[in-house]
């Protein structure tokens, strides 16, 4: 490796000192992006609250995180996805990152909404159980026999 010895140059330039100069850049680089993506962790954690209105969300095929807009999104709250609170119904789309909200965030929201969402959750089981002609007594059998092979269903998912 040649140095030019100018400080300052180009990448590579200005011997040791060119060199220190680039990789100094490059972690302060590092520690701004670093820093960013923890304000908007903390932005998004402080705009979950739960309305007591939940919804299906807008549909889409973009990853949407926190948030309460997007159907499918992860880690906001109101819609149904993954991750969140007060969603609902859980609601996962293909190849999108789950991004999870505290446990304790999601404690953090009243009775009232809780209710609203499992109303609304139920309400959109018993719409699907009507459209696959499946009863309440059907969907109890499937249930308990998924229950018990639940974990050959997973070892298949990692295999595959």
């Amino acid at each position: 490796l040649i140095f030019s010895g100018k400080p300052g140059g180009a990448p590579g330039e200005g011997g040791p000192e060119g060199v220190r100069e680039t990789a100094l850049r490059g972690a302060e680089r590092q520690r701004q992006r670093l820093e960013a993506k923890r304000r908007e962790e903390f932005r998004r954690d402080q705009a979950r609250d739960a309305s007591g209105k939940p919804k299906h969300g807008e549909e889409d095929e973009e990853e949407h995180v926190g948030g309460n807009r997007w159907a499918g999104g992860s880690g906001g709250a109101d819609t149904a996805g993954l991750g969140g609170k007060g969603g609902p119904y859980r609601l996962e789309k293909k190849g999108q990152n789950v991004h999870q909200i505290s446990d304790e965030e999601k404690a953090n929201i009243s009775e009232e909404a809780k209710e609203a969402a499992r109303r609304m959750g139920e309400e959109a089981r018993q719409r699907r159980l009507e459209e696959i002609e499946m009863t309440g007594g059907d969907y109890d059998m499937y249930t308990s026999i998924l229950h018990e092979v639940q974990g050959e269903i997973e070892q298949l998912r990692r295999v595959l």
